[in-house]
C-alpha cells in the first residue's frame, strides 16, 4: 500500500476561527545604538586689572623669570696666577603672559591702545658649552586697537597644537611589520590648547569736555591774526547808530544795545559815552577813511585805510566797524603801518561776524612799548564787492589807550561805498 502526504502553506477557512500567537512571524529589523559625547572645556585662568594715565605706558607680568647664560669669563688670566674656576653670567628673561599697554583716550569715551602682548614658556632644554640653556617657546601679539569705553576684545590665534606617538614591546619582534601588533602596543596622545584674552577698556575719570572746547575755530593769516568761534551766536547789530556826517569829524556815538564783546578784539573798546571827562580833550585824534567815498564793480575786490590823525602817545587801538553783509565781504585785515612807525611790531586780532556784519579790531604795541604820535594808517582792511547798491562803511565803536591803558579820546568816520 502506498501513501502520500502534501502539506500547503495556506490557510483555509476553517482554520481562521483557531488561530492564535504562534501562527504569526514578525521580523524584527537590525537596530543600531549611538553614544555621544561632547565636552567642552573652559578655564578662567587670570582676571587681572591695570589703572594707567593717559599716555603713559602700564606693564602686566606674570610668570618666571628664567636665567639664561650670556657670557663667561676666567679670573687670573694676565694676572700672577690662572684660576681654574669660570664665572658664568646670566640674565633673566620674562617667561609667562607679559603685556604692555599704553592707553589713549579720545573725544565720545573712545579709547586706544597701543598693545603688546607676549604668551611664552620653557619648552625643553639645549646644552651649548656645557651650559644647559633653555629654549623659550613664544607667542606675541602688537597692534594698536581703538574701542569704546566697555567694549570687548578678543585677542585669540594663541593655539598650542602637541602629538606625541609612543612605542613599546619585545625588541626586535615589535619592528616586524605582521608581528608588532602582536609583541608591541603603540600609543598616540593629541593635544590642542587655545589662550583667548579678553581685553575691556573702561575709563575710570575722563576730560571734561564743554562745547565751547570743542567749538572750530577760524584763526587768520601770519600777518593777520583773528580767533572766531564758527558756532557762537551772532551778536545784535547796533540799529541805532547815527551816521557820521560827510566832514568825517562826527563824534562816534554810542548804541543803544551795544553787542556782547567777545575775544581779545573787543575787550578794549571805548564807547564814547564812558571816557573820563579829565582825559576826553588829552590827547584827542580823529579817525578817518581813506578813500572816503569809492566806487567798485561787484564781484571785485578793494582795500579801505582806517587812518588815524592827531593821536598823542598812542599804544593800542581798538575799534568797531559795522558794514552791510549783504552787499560788502572781509576778505583781510592787515597792519596799515601806524603803530609800528618805529619799527616795532605790532600785535593785530580781529574778529568778524558776517552774519550782522560787525567786525570788531585791535592793534597793540609790544609790552614795554612807548606810544606813538602824529598821523597814519593803523589798519588796512579788503573788501570783496558782493551785491549792488549803496553801502556804509562806520565806526560804531573805537578809541585808543596809551601805555598806561588810559582811554584816548577819538572822533569816528564814515565812508560811502557805491557797488555797481
Amino acid at each position: 500500500m502506498q501513501s502520500s502526504t502534501s502539506s500547503t502553506s495556506g490557510i483555509n477557512l476553517n482554520t481562521i476561527a483557531n488561530l492564535n500567537a504562534t501562527d504569526f512571524q514578525v521580523t524584527i529589523p537590525p537596530a543600531t545604538a549611538t553614544a555621544l559625547m561632547s565636552d567642552s572645556n573652559t578655564k578662567i585662568i587670570q582676571n587681572p586689572q591695570i589703572r594707567a594715565l593717559d599716555g603713559q605706558k602700564a606693564s602686566l607680568k606674570i610668570g618666571d623669570r628664567v636665567p639664561v647664560a650670556t657670557g663667561s669669563f676666567q679670573p687670573g688670566i694676565g694676572g700672577v696666577g690662572i684660576n681654574p674656576l669660570v664665572n658664568t653670567q646670566f640674565q633673566y628673561l620674562d617667561v609667562g603672559v607679559n603685556i604692555d599697554i599704553t592707553p589713549r583716550v579720545h573725544a565720545g569715551r573712545e579709547i586706544s591702545l597701543k598693545l603688546t602682548m607676549d604668551v611664552s614658556a620653557v619648552t625643553s632644554h639645549v646644552s651649548i658649552g656645557g651650559i644647559d640653556q633653555p629654549v623659550i617657546g613664544q607667542r606675541k601679539i602688537e597692534h594698536e586697537i581703538r574701542l569704546k569705553d566697555g567694549e570687548v576684545s578678543l585677542l585669540g590665534g594663541m593655539l598650542e597644537d602637541t602629538q606625541t606617538k609612543s612605542l613599546s614591546g619585545i625588541p626586535g619582534l615589535s619592528s616586524i611589520p605582521i608581528l608588532k601588533y602582536l609583541f608591541s602596543e603603540s600609543k598616540a596622545d593629541h593635544a590642542e590648547n587655545e589662550i583667548v584674552f579678553a581685553l575691556i577698556p573702561h575709563i575710570i575719570r575722563g576730560p571734561d569736555l564743554s562745547h565751547g572746547n570743542i567749538d572750530m575755530i577760524d584763526v587768520g593769516t601770519a600777518n593777520a591774526l583773528s580767533l572766531r568761534h564758527s558756532g557762537s551766536k551772532a551778536a545784535s547789530p547796533a540799529s541805532s547808530v547815527a551816521p557820521a556826517p560827510a566832514s568825517q569829524s562826527a563824534p562816534v556815538a554810542a548804541p543803544q544795545t551795544p553787542p556782547a564783546p567777545q575775544g581779545q578784539a573787543a575787550q578794549n573798546l571805548i564807547p564814547q559815552n564812558q571816557i573820563p571827562p579829565n582825559q576826553a580833550g588829552a590827547g584827542a585824534g580823529t579817525f578817518m577813511f581813506d578813500p572816503p567815498t569809492l566806487s567798485q564793480a561787484k564781484g571785485s575786490t578793494f582795500t579801505v585805510n582806517v587812518m588815524l590823525s592827531g593821536g598823542q602817545n598812542v599804544y593800542s587801538v581798538p575799534v568797531q566797524l559795522n558794514y552791510d553783509p549783504n552787499q560788502l565781504a572781509v576778505v583781510n585785515v592787515s597792519n596799515g603801518g601806524f603803530l609800528s612807525q618805529d619799527g616795532q611790531a605790532v600785535a593785530l586780532v580781529h574778529r568778524d561776524d558776517p552774519a550782522t556784519g560787525t567786525l570788531q579790531i585791535t592793534a597793540t604795541r609790544p609790552p614795554g612799548a612807548g606810544g606813538v604820535s602824529g598821523q597814519g594808517a593803523v589798519v588796512t582792511l579788503t573788501f570783496m564787492a558782493k551785491g549792488a547798491g549803496q553801502s556804509a562803511l562806520t565806526i560804531t565803536r573805537g578809541g585808543a589807550r596809551d601805555p598806561a591803558m588810559q582811554p584816548i579820546a577819538m572822533s569816528g568816520a564814515q565812508a560811502a561805498i557805491t557797488i555797481q
